[in-house]
């Protein structure tokens, strides 16, 4: 699914893990595909943004105001993709208890089974992540 890079994409993408969980009958994962979905999503629309601060200084070659979100099953996993145009790696970050931000992909760590990202040939990076049941 293609998404503005907009705050409100997070929603959209939670929307879209609800739905796509329920239809294929693993609601299981639901709470926390909905969780890594919005901190993935949210790194996507900051990382756009970050590109559109470069555009405005000048550099608008490829900017792209969008992101995707993908949702898949693969032997019983749950796998989670977004792409953004960015071209910083994505990085676990130690926050403060009253930091406010800056702990996503900490969360995404601790709730995924494995995460990673990949850059791809035709511009920006793949974020993803796996969940599968717990017995």
């Amino acid at each position: 699914m293609e998404l503005p890079a907009h705050p409100i994409a997070a929603s959209h993408a939670r929307r879209l893990a609800v739905h796509t969980l329920a239809r294929w009958d693993m609601q299981w994962s639901t709470d926390m595909a909905e969780l890594i979905m919005s901190e993935l999503v949210a790194n996507a629309v900051k990382a756009t943004g970050e590109l559109r601060d470069l555009a405005r200084a000048g550099d608008a070659s490829g900017l792209r105001e969008f992101i995707r979100v993908g949702l898949y099953r693969f032997r019983g996993r749950i796998v989670i993709e977004v792409w953004d145009r960015g071209r910083t790696p994505p990085r676990t970050k130690s926050g403060a208890l009253d930091d406010e931000n800056g702990r996503g992909l900490q969360i995404v760590d601790d709730l995924a089974d494995q995460w990673g990202y990949r850059w791809l040939a035709t511009g920006g990076k793949v974020v993803w992540a796996t969940i599968t049941p717990h017995a």
